[in-house]
């Protein structure tokens, strides 16, 4: 099984907040706030547990045998998206749209190399269509020299009709996306962070004079209740987790935006829950969670937002 939550997509009328019964009761705390208050300044000046450049180096090695373990695979997934208008409210709870994906997924020859995508249903909001939602299915793939596109079906939701329509193109097709359209992007053997491999982030923090050293920051920090290496991006405002205990799974990823006021928001916040062992050394992510604001850049080229939206999470669940 893999669970999966990219997020935000078009959607036009924003959910109402529901009457929380918990308000009145988060009023009674008020004094108690305080205290938590107080306590969160004692927790503060704690010092962090830093990783210091000797370990940072030891431990590249380790996590690129954990990357260059697998390169091969078949993955079956769905997934559906839920919007909330806040997403700072706990007591507003995510509603579910018909927006969802039906898809196999295989890659070869790590990365860059052979892929292809069944997509068997997916469901979108039909900008000046028809219908409020539309429904596709088609198949993409890359030998390695060729792209391939076969459209099989296409109308509104429940009643579509049949499509005859392929091409064969010089390149990959660019709806071919397989590492974004599975956990294949929240995985280390298949994870890229914008720059390098963790591994070579690792090696290079490894020198005390080198830039990565001074842009990155590695601490140890609890995580979605895992001992996890915090990896904190100073020019970024990206952060990563690792859990070591679990062949360096990536546990977490938070984009954030610095406003003039030093005001900070969350941009993009993802949680990989699930996880499970599926070869020695290599847990692979079985349940993740990616929420973004309005407007937040989104994964797949397809996910683009056409109005002032409410925060939304693409949940997915799958076999790998």
């Amino acid at each position: 099984m893999i669970n999966q939550a990219f997020s935000n997509h078009q959607q036009f009328n924003l959910i109402p907040k529901r009457p929380c019964l918990y308000r009145k009761l988060i009023l009674n705390l008020a004094a108690f706030s305080a205290l938590l208050a107080f306590s969160s300044v004692l927790r503060a000046e704690e010092p962090e547990s830093i990783v210091s450049a000797k370990e940072l180096k030891e431990l590249a090695p380790k996590i690129e045998a954990v990357e260059n373990s697998i390169s091969n695979i078949k993955i079956e997934a769905q997934s559906w998206l839920e919007t909330k208008t806040d997403f700072y409210d706990p007591c507003e709870s995510w509603q579910k749209t018909p927006i969802c994906h039906l898809y196999t997924v295989w890659v070869g020859g790590g990365t860059e190399g052979k892929a292809r995508v069944d997509l068997h249903k997916q469901v979108t909001k039909w900008k000046d269509g028809p219908a409020p939602y539309g429904e596709e299915s088609y198949s993409v793939s890359f030998d390695g020299r060729h792209g391939r596109y076969v459209r099989h079906a296409f109308g509104p939701i429940g009643e579509t009709h049949p499509v005859k329509r392929g091409q064969v193109l010089p390149e990959a097709p660019k709806s071919l996306n397989p590492r974004k359209l599975s956990g294949l992007y929240y995985s280390l053997p298949f994870f890229d962070s914008e720059i390098f491999k963790f591994s070579k982030i690792f090696q290079l923090a490894g020198d005390p004079n080198s830039e990565v050293a001074s842009e990155l920051e590695f601490t140890l920090e609890e995580f979605e209740g895992a001992q996890c290496i915090k990896i904190r991006s100073r020019l970024y405002d990206v952060t990563y987790w690792l859990e070591p205990s679990r062949g360096f799974a990536l546990r977490g990823k938070k984009s954030i935006a610095r406003h003039e006021d030093g005001h900070e928001e969350i941009v993009n916040l993802l949680k990989v829950t699930k996880l499970k062992k599926v070869a020695s050394g290599l847990w692979w992510p079985m349940e993740v969670f990616s929420v973004s604001r309005p407007y937040a850049p989104v994964y797949g080229d397809g996910w683009q937002p056409q109005a002032a939206i409410p925060w939304g999470r693409l949940m997915a669940l799958g076999d790998g």
